[in-house]
């Protein structure tokens, strides 16, 4: 009976303070809040009254007023788990053990797994591709965007602000429509350069749209989700069409097939929403460790495929 008027409290609260999050609606937590600012933090809530932080902190340029928000918030969520209540999130997030201040560092160190991952693999690409293809620019291109979205990645993760989120934001978009930019291109090989020029015009149109749109309108998380939802499952099933019809002719395409049952097992992952274990392991971070093994399918294609063209051009 407890725990149903506990729920009931809870919807009661979000109903009143409109759009917070479930932990942040507390009368508590709220209180915590100001009394903490108001002991700690000048008037504008980004200095302390006199320096009271660690060095780590600093670096990051966590604010006073988000420091009282981090202290305040887990004698709630120890008070939640020792009744055995739902943990709920504050401020849009779930609640993450900071380690040497960064917000989010299971998802930081992942996001870094996949960098490495990225160019470990583009390394062996460049040790077995010696020659010279229009493909192994396009590969060297691949690399240059994956790594500047794990970056930015790791980067919002470890501290996010509204700069940081837009980055992240814009570097995955890029980072998964130049991978249907590229399985397009090995698709339009043969074609001619109008028809190839056309493709790549679309392309760099969508990604200026779409950028554009998150830099001058009030974020759509929606959206942007959509959308990346949407060009994703086109490039896996481009990807799936082209390694079926020419498995014969190019058996690597396998590799395609690896990648794309891969990524979606990971994007799996997403559809879960819980309180990370140990308060750092939440499932995005987790779907970061799932997609960093998928790079070897993807430049294994690669190698094997540019291999394939050179021998096609040396018949």
């Amino acid at each position: 009976m407890t725990q149903y008027l506990f729920v009931f409290t809870i919807l009661a609260l979000t109903y009143v303070f409109g759009h917070c999050s479930l932990g942040d609606s507390f009368p508590s937590y709220r209180n915590c809040v100001v009394e903490c600012s108001q002991k700690r933090c000048d008037k504008d809530g980004v200095r302390y009254k006199r320096s009271c932080c660690l060095v780590v902190l600093e670096v990051f340029k966590w604010k006073c007023s988000e420091n009282c928000k981090y202290d305040c918030m887990w004698p709630m969520v120890e008070g939640l788990v020792e009744r055995d209540w739902p943990v709920p999130q504050f401020h849009g997030k779930w609640p993450f053990k900071r380690l040497l201040g960064l917000q989010e560092p299971a998802s930081v160190a992942f996001s870094l797994l996949n960098l490495f991952t990225n160019l470990i693999m583009f390394n062996r690409f460049k040790e077995q591709i010696r020659f010279t293809l229009p493909s192994c620019n396009i590969w060297s291109l691949y690399t240059l965007v994956s790594a500047n979205c794990w970056f930015w990645s790791a980067v919002f993760h470890g501290r996010d602000t509204m700069f940081t989120e837009l980055m992240d934001y814009i570097s995955a978009y890029a980072m998964v429509l130049f991978a249907f930019y590229t399985i397009g291109h090995r698709i339009l090989l043969y074609s001619n350069q109008i028809v190839k020029n056309t493709f790549m015009v679309i392309c760099s149109l969508a990604f200026i749209y779409h950028s554009l749109y998150l830099l001058t309108t009030e974020y759509d998380y929606k959206y942007n989700m959509t959308t990346n939802l949407l060009v994703g499952a086109v490039t896996g099933t481009a990807m799936l069409i082209w390694a079926v019809l020419n498995r014969r002719r190019m058996g690597h395409g396998k590799y395609l097939i690896f990648y794309v049952l891969g990524m979606t097992l990971a994007s799996l992952l997403e559809l879960a929403d819980f309180p990370p274990l140990l308060w750092t392991f939440d499932a995005h971070s987790l779907w970061h460790l799932a997609t960093a093994p998928n790079a070897y399918f993807m430049y294994k294609f690669a190698i094997e495929d540019c291999k394939h063209q050179r021998r096609m051009l040396l018949k």
